[in-house]
């Protein structure tokens, strides 16, 4: 096989420490696969003692058939996660079995219950769970030691952290679970309490190879120089520039670390592969310039190894940039592109839509099915019909056409069709009981939980408990004439009436600033909910989109969906490792990337690098494309976009 001059010498790196800077498109794998075979058959080590660590167990089995194909089926090299490294260390130690692992499914009811009990106000919201599951599994891999913690901008208040902290770790142990951190820990401190079994362990593996390195975590780290420790031939490839996983504790700080750790050892080599044999040559150039505005990383010098698709021309048939006046007309034009290059012959598997967070493609995912263009969305797409500000808006709703007439009979079946999943779960239909509830202080109606509490709920009984109370009578006789304005509305009209005359708007704003959550992304679900309206001129029509949308997102998230082809619809966290024919990248827009929580200069080049990734997936051709209004909302470009010179 032809190596160039710097894989050649990755691959026939025999003893002694190692970094692989390793670009995008550099051929790693290929590295990796054949320095194993260089170890087994020019130097004739024992494949038995050999270890090869990826992130992912479809990583570990795409490498262990690579190496397969090359030796022509030798066996005996270990290749696996480090999940299934540490849980086998103290399965042995502990006697643990698979059903002490914890489930996703379990964590996150295990942080509700444990949110609740510590009086957390937000304890079912997901956005909430989510980040309160990513702090603790910082605190863990940092060490375990909450006192030494500082807690993020996301849970200021110290003191109920603490509790939920506890309570949750209260809970796993009464329920005999451990979750991925708890195993790094318990190896930790079984190799220190116990040198014995870490000399065991030392003497399995004399040769340790580690794939994306740059995701490693500080626990990792300190577990895998304790097993390399006697003979530290430890391999590592990876790239600083593509560290994004923050949020789980990776840094390109280890990246660091490791030369620090190991540059005086007899043997230390650092090999950069440059050459990206992936992206066309104005691809690399652009994001070369991109994350070159990045302090903390190794400088490289990174070339295309390929010719690119239209010589000579550059930003306007390899790298696009284009802005629109609105999001619209943006998810207009990539589709348009999209239905293009497929019927100029490109797969539609080969075509990726990329974007920071997975809050980004709904209305794309509704143009793209009006177009029936095949798509496949890696990440979960929160189906905002369901979210709780799309269920008040469509309480509202109901309500109104419950008042009897046509026009409300009408309103109501769209609420219905939003809250279908709601109903099966339930086994029952919403009563007017059930979304007066959703409403009932949204906005603050002064209405006590007590009178909300009767089974005979309803507006006489409300107002018989407030006789004495004009202020309360007065919200309630307003309620009731909102509700018979709703019931003569159009779809779009009809929300912003809830929005401006009804006060969901100021409302929705006051119980974010309470409860420290992240408004925007409140106000983004609300004017999508909107736009989407704007769309439709009778309720019917909605209520059958609405139904559609569901669909197609419960049929793509389905047990079949690694089956489906079509267009690839991924955050770029997602697309990590990828790569495809042509890449969209959409939203390139301060606000989602950078995204807007990033504040320090750190947080900024992880968003940076982000990016980077992003635009790197590309092998042919790069679309990067910003609206100036999304939903109502002003955004700026983004500022990645001028520094890779696209703007």
């Amino acid at each position: 096989m032809n190596f160039n001059k710097e894989q050649s010498l990755a691959v026939k790196h025999f003893s002694g420490p190692c970094m692989i800077l390793a670009g995008p498109g550099s051929g790693k794998t290929t590295v990796i696969a054949n320095r194993i075979r260089n170890l087994t058959e020019e130097y004739e080590v024992p494949p038995e003692k050999i270890l090869v660590i990826t992130f992912t167990r479809t990583a570990a089995e795409e490498m262990k058939e690579r190496y397969r194909v090359l030796t022509g089926g030798e066996q005996g090299v270990a290749f696996g996660t480090f999940h299934a490294l540490f849980f086998k260390i103290i399965r042995y130690a502990y006697r643990y079995d698979s059903s002490n692992i914890l489930t996703e499914e379990e964590r996150t009811r295990f942080l509700k219950d444990a949110a609740a009990k510590a009086g957390a106000e937000n304890a079912s919201d997901g956005d909430f769970i989510f980040a309160l599951s990513n702090e603790i599994g910082r605190i863990k891999n940092s060490g375990g030691d909450l006192a030494k913690y500082k807690t993020r901008s996301v849970i200021t208040d110290k003191k109920q952290f603490e509790g939920i902290y506890a309570e949750f770790e209260r809970i796993l142990r009464a329920e005999k679970k451990l979750d991925f951190d708890d195993m790094m820990l318990l190896c930790l401190k079984l190799f220190k309490e116990h040198p014995e079994v870490l000399s065991y362990w030392q003497g399995i593996y004399e040769y340790i190879l580690i794939d994306e390195f740059q995701d490693i975590c500080p626990l990792q780290y300190e577990l895998i120089k304790l097993i390399a420790e006697p003979h530290k031939n430890i391999f590592v490839v990876g790239d600083d520039d593509q560290s994004i996983y923050a949020f789980r504790g990776a840094s390109p700080e280890m990246m660091f670390d490791f030369e620090k750790d190991y540059k005086k050892v007899p043997g230390y080599e650092r090999i950069t592969l440059g050459v990206n044999y992936r992206c066309s040559p104005e691809i690399v150039e652009c994001s070369s310039r991109l994350i070159a505005h990045n302090k903390k990383r190794f400088k490289k010098e990174l070339k295309s190894g390929r010719g690119g698709l239209f010589k000579g021309i550059f930003k306007t048939d390899t790298v696009i940039y284009r802005g629109f006046q609105d999001v619209g007309k943006e998810f207009s034009y990539a589709v348009n592109m999209i239905e293009n290059l497929i019927a100029r012959g490109i797969d539609a598997s080969e075509i990726a839509v990329l974007y920071r967070v997975n809050t980004q493609p709904g209305m794309l995912v509704s143009r793209l099915k009006e177009r029936n263009i095949k798509f496949v969305i890696k990440d979960s797409v929160p189906n905002i019909y369901e979210h709780w500000v799309a269920q008040n808006i469509f309480a509202y709703i109901e309500l109104a056409g419950m008042t009897g007439n046509a026009a409300g009979t009408d309103m109501q079946q769209v609420s219905v069709a939003a809250s279908k999943t709601a109903e099966e779960g339930t086994g029952r239909k919403s009563t007017w009981r059930d979304l007066f509830l959703q409403i009932a202080n949204r906005p603050t109606r002064y209405l006590r939980r007590e009178s909300l509490r009767r089974a005979d709920l309803s507006f006489e009984s409300l107002y018989k408990e407030n006789a004495d109370k004009s202020y309360v009578r007065e919200r309630l006789d307003k309620l009731k004439y909102d509700l018979t304005m709703l019931s003569k509305l159009p779809p779009k009209a009809a929300v912003g009436y809830i929005r401006k005359a009804i006060g969901y708007d100021e409302f929705l704003r006051k119980y974010a600033e309470d409860r420290l959550l992240d408004g925007d992304g409140l106000f983004d679900i609300l004017n999508e909910i909107e736009a989407s309206a704007a769309e439709f001129a009778t309720y019917a029509d909605w209520k059958k989109h609405i139904e559609e949308y569901t669909e197609a997102l419960r049929r793509r998230s389905s047990e079949k969906k690694e089956k489906e082809t079509g267009v690839g619809l991924l955050t770029f966290h997602s697309a990590k490792g990828m790569e495809f024919d042509t890449v969209f990248v959409i939203d390139a827009s301060e606000d989602y990337t950078p995204y807007w929580q990033a504040a320090t200069s750190a947080e900024i080049e992880e968003e940076r690098r982000m990016f980077y990734v992003a635009l790197t997936r590309a092998k042919n051709r790069l679309f990067v494309l910003h609206a100036d209004d999304r939903f109502g909302k002003k955004r700026e470009p983004s500022r990645f976009l001028k520094e890779a010179r696209l703007l």
